[in-house]
């Protein structure tokens, strides 16, 4: 009589896999170097809600949804007409949509995903996937077919059906670190804070470093006084706090468990997106 063969291996929880913090240095370093050679790069999506609404915008283009009517049909447990007006509105404002037709009675105005918010987003996705590769070999096979439209679409077809589903899942990326998430360009400050430590030599992001508060705000494309705003909100939070000296602050132990958190659910996130989560 033949034993029956072994169940496979339960996948290793994420944040546990070899590769974790490799990821995590991966996808802190990278969008840094890109606002390096240009600091207005992120800016379409320089917080988590600014990020959401271009999620759905390029949603809604994919479905030839980018309009009002459209809008309605897709979110329509979410928005009233009026709210939706509101909302397409507010993208325009903010540069993520533009129109490509005049505005006629009757007639619906269409609107498309501003060019420089698409390579944003295809720029950013790009980065997270090799990053998701050093946690998952499977991920590798979407990094070689990038180029191809559907590879993309995916994912946000994935994202913009999850925010429609349960808008608040957003918190997941938010809460962790103190809600600096809703601040324009506020993980990417929370991102220099840890590079520095990682570049110290410090294993986490954890210890004591040193910064340049004018330095960082030139390279996020912030006035400095936001600056200081966001580096509050954290230390509001107990996730920092300033040393006696000028330009020299501690990372908590609670920052680096907030900040591996954050990528924790942002990569099981993105792994669910490509298909290759099994939490």
């Amino acid at each position: 009589m033949t034993s029956a063969a072994p169940a496979p291996a339960a996948p290793l929880p994420v944040h546990l896999r070899p590769g974790f913090a490799e990821a995590v240095r991966h996808s802190t370093s990278a969008p840094l170097a890109l606002l390096d050679r240009d600091p207005g790069f992120y800016r379409c999506i320089g917080d988590i809600p600014t990020y959401a609404l271009g999620v759905m915008a390029l949603h809604l283009h994919a479905l030839d949804r980018l309009h009002h009517r459209g809008f309605q049909e897709v979110a329509k447990d979410l928005f009233s007409a009026g709210r939706a007006s509101a909302v397409l509105k507010r993208m325009q404002t903010m540069g993520l949509i533009f129109p490509v037709d005049a505005f006629s009675q009757g007639r619906q105005r269409r609107y498309a995903p501003a060019p420089a918010m698409v390579q944003a987003f295809r720029t950013c996705y790009l980065i997270e996937l090799k990053s998701l590769a050093l946690l998952d070999p499977r991920v590798i096979s979407m990094v070689e077919i990038w180029d191809e439209p559907e590879t993309f679409d995916r994912i946000v077809a994935f994202l913009a059906e999850r925010h429609l589903q349960a808008p608040s899942l957003d918190e997941e990326l938010i809460e962790p670190l103190g809600g600096v998430g809703r601040r324009s360009m506020g993980l990417f400050l929370a991102y220099a804070l840890a590079e520095t430590a990682f570049k110290a030599g410090l294993p986490r992001a954890e210890g004591v470093i040193e910064i340049n508060m004018t330095h960082i705000a030139r390279r996020l494309g912030i006035s400095r006084t936001h600056g200081r705003r966001i580096l509050a909100t954290l230390e509001e939070a107990g996730l920092i706090w300033e040393e006696g000296r000028i330009n020299r602050l501690t990372l908590t132990p609670a920052f680096a468990d907030a900040y591996e958190l954050y990528f924790l659910g942002m990569f099981s996130i993105l792994l669910a997106a490509v298909g290759c989560y099994e939490g």
